[in-house]
């Protein structure tokens, strides 16, 4: 198939450092790409996948100094994007932040124009968090959309606007993540550093325990709530002995750092729509401690690759348990169960089952149009449906041809 894939363009894709839903995306590329099928992805020029790259920007968005909140960016972006769209057999696009909600009309209209599409929404609801006008777009434009999730957990809160398309893992190239079978001393946590990810929380229960914590994340600089949450919760945490922050970590030190760990500590508050971090730890041998929230079930198997809690003395409780773990069944899970080809192949089972939805809606949208319509002579009282003699027309429409 010739598939097109629209990414947001506020990262690169694969991103330099922080960005989950770009490694996702890249990781499906290589996928759909190893599976035989011809990708095409729409993202930045600066981004390397396992096809061909289009763009309409150079660099990031991000990279350029452009807010989250920025909406005019996103649609020069998206306009460009879905202008290429009826070159191939089908179009899968990705919602991950505030303005990529204006992917929901060129989505509609697609379907509209009878050209087979769908998108994975990666990141929960609501979106717009600044005019609060999600309702509204999801009201002019969801019915006409196969929306596809990362998770179990977030496909229960699919707005019911939207066709249901179930839910379909992210995953993981295994060939970034290096192995390491021994783990090491101290406890670890990797993420964008806000509120509802826990960064704080973990902090404090390592010095509970009196272990080490070293850890990386990203500070959007661009969000105030993770400015303020860093300066006034995290920072003032760190000594730079037990508690050790590395800043942003790149694909190299993302290895070190969670491979080196004896564990991943992720007491998280909110529910979790996936959790890649956690996959990303397991398949460097490093079991996760989490609480129970959102999709970490489906993600840790419980007392084999982590263990889940439902408050914190559960969580240290577990701690003191992370030995029993074996990390080469934290690798095996990752193989098995979050591998690009075996998204890819979900993937391609729902393009297969929407170009041929789309076909029906073709066949009976040209079974509704009258296939009566052919050449007439005044002469004879040929009917264009139910609409009359070829005279009557031509006194409503005197531009018609005369014999």
């Amino acid at each position: 198939m010739k598939i097109l894939q629209i990414a947001p363009a506020w990262a690169n894709i694969p991103p330099k450092a922080y960005g989950g839903t770009e490694w996702v995306i890249a990781n499906l590329i290589k996928g759909l790409s190893d599976l035989g099928h011809n990708v095409t992805l729409f993202a930045t020029r600066s981004s390397k996948v396992a096809g061909k790259v289009k763009y309409v920007f150079k660099k990031s968005l991000l990279d350029q100094g452009v807010s989250w909140t920025a909406a005019l960016p996103a649609l020069i972006h998206y306009h460009q994007a879905f202008k290429m769209a009826p070159k191939y057999d089908v179009v899968h696009a990705h919602l991950a932040s505030e303005t990529d909600l204006i992917l929901l009309p060129f989505l509609a209209d697609l379907t509209q124009s009878g050209i087979p599409n769908l998108m994975t929404i990666h990141s929960p609801w609501p979106f717009d968090k600044f005019s609060n006008m999600d309702k509204m777009f999801l009201d002019l434009y969801a019915k006409k959309i196969l929306a596809v999730n990362i998770s179990g957990a977030m496909q229960k809160t699919l707005p019911k606007q939207f066709r249901d398309g179930g839910f379909v893992y992210n995953s993981l190239d295994i060939t970034k993540m290096k192995f390491n079978s021994k783990g090491g001393s101290y406890l670890t946590w990797l993420g964008k550093i806000i509120p509802e990810k826990g960064t704080a929380e973990a902090i404090k229960i390592a010095k509970m325990v009196g272990e080490q914590f070293i850890f990386a994340g990203y500070i959007d600089k661009h969000q105030e709530k993770s400015v303020k949450y860093f300066e006034r919760e995290v920072k003032p945490l760190i000594d730079g002995k037990q508690i050790q922050y590395l800043g942003l970590a790149d694909l190299k030190l993302k290895n070190k750092l969670l491979g080196g760990a004896k564990a991943f500590l992720n007491p998280i508050d909110w529910n979790e729509p996936f959790g890649m971090v956690i996959v990303e730890s397991m398949a460097c041998g490093t079991p996760v401690v989490s609480y129970s929230k959102g999709a970490i079930p489906e993600v840790i198997k419980d007392r084999e690759t982590g263990f889940l809690a439902s408050c914190r003395t559960g969580l240290l409780k577990s701690l003191l348990k992370v030995k029993e773990i074996d990390r080469q069944k934290c690798r095996k899970r990752v193989e098995s169960q979050f591998s690009p080809q075996t998204a890819a192949r979900k993937y391609l089972s729902l393009y297969h089952k929407e170009t041929s939805l789309n076909q029906s809606r073709l066949n009976r949208s040209r079974s509704k149009t009258d296939d009566r319509f052919i050449p007439f002579s005044s002469s004879s009282p040929m009917l264009l449906g139910k609409s009359g003699s070829i005279n009557r027309l031509r006194s409503k429409f005197p531009y018609l041809p005369s014999d």
